[in-house]
């Protein structure tokens, strides 16, 4: 089936490159009894996939989605191993697509913008779900051009209280560590692939790159800029800007995960608690990097669901 096939079928549309925007009309939604209390509900569900990980396999979760909230609008936004070794400037530029549909929701300051699409009585309710270090970082660099688009704009947007919001971080962060980035850009990989050995010299170079420029010019390694943007608070929000200190955040690690041991999310989510930071953590014991939700879906989305209901009450 070719991507535009599936793309249809899944009733998407790409805005940019790897980002892909649904396009359910609320006409076909309204039949669903889902859509009662909607209100209550996202209308924005932002999903950013692991890297490399295939439409196929993000559509698994962007179909629950559609049946749990299926009036909300979901942006699905992929990662790319190129994305890691771009400069800051081309990975914001890529994102531009994003924040122009944030904006038109009302989304583009640290504060509720009332775009002419969205009324008062109905503000953006946002759910993020963001997948392993490939999809945070993503998610850290759509907030660092959120805020960057916010400042350069003259809207004023004091005195307006912020937007209803919760998020998920699955399998993710991990340490910068060189082990790390071989096990993650490698994974997909077979173990005879005669890409293997170019791809672990070409890694083993850019680590070593990002490691001087960090001891001599300051500049942290990307997945420590991460860490440290999840931890982010203050008047200009969170990671992503709407977010605040009670945002409810919901962290996903499994002990079985080769990729990111979970104790390192572990030691995150208490720093993140000790920073006074609305954050929960589910530890799985037996499965494998970002597939939780495929071997317990009732567990995990019954989290998904809990976290939201907190969001609400929030």
């Amino acid at each position: 089936m070719s991507l535009s096939a599936t793309l249809k079928r899944a009733g998407l549309a790409p805005i940019g490159k790897g980002i892909y925007l649904s396009n359910y009309t609320r006409e076909a939604s309204a039949s669903s009894s889902a859509a009662s209390n909607s209100s209550k509900t996202p209308n924005i569900i932002l999903v950013f996939g692991w890297m490399g990980a295939n439409l196929s396999h993000i559509f698994k979760y962007t179909k629950v989605y559609q049946e749990m909230y299926p009036d909300a609008t979901q942006i699905i936004i992929q990662s790319r191993p190129q994305f890691f070794w771009s400069s800051n400037r081309t990975r914001m530029n890529n994102l531009v697509p994003v924040a122009e549909v944030l904006e038109a929701h009302g989304c583009s300051g640290t504060k509720l913008e009332v775009a002419p699409a969205t009324s008062e009585s109905d503000p953006p309710r946002i759910l993020v779900h963001s997948f392993s270090n490939g999809g945070g970082i993503q998610m850290y660099t759509l907030g660092k051009l959120l805020r960057a688009r916010s400042k350069s704009s003259s809207s004023d947007f004091r005195g307006q209280k912020p937007r209803m919001s919760a998020m998920i971080i699955d399998s993710c962060p991990a340490n910068a560590t060189l082990r790390g980035a071989l096990r993650a850009f490698t994974a997909s990989l077979p173990k005879n692939s005669p890409l293997r050995i170019p791809l672990i010299i070409f890694i083993i170079l850019i680590y070593t790159f990002n490691t001087f420029k960090h001891w001599i010019f300051g500049v942290q390694p990307i997945f420590e800029r991460l860490k440290r943007g999840l931890l982010r608070q203050g008047p200009e929000g969170g990671i992503l800007p709407w977010m605040t200190e009670k945002t409810p955040r919901m962290y996903v690690c499994s002990k079985q995960d080769e990729l990111v041991p979970f104790e390192e999310i572990e030691e995150h989510v208490k720093e993140a608690k000790g920073r006074g930071l609305n954050a929960s953590i589910e530890i799985y014991d037996d499965t494998p990097h970002v597939a939780h939700a495929r071997r317990y879906p009732e567990r995990y989305w019954g989290a998904v669901k809990d976290l939201w209901a907190a969001a609400v009450q929030s």
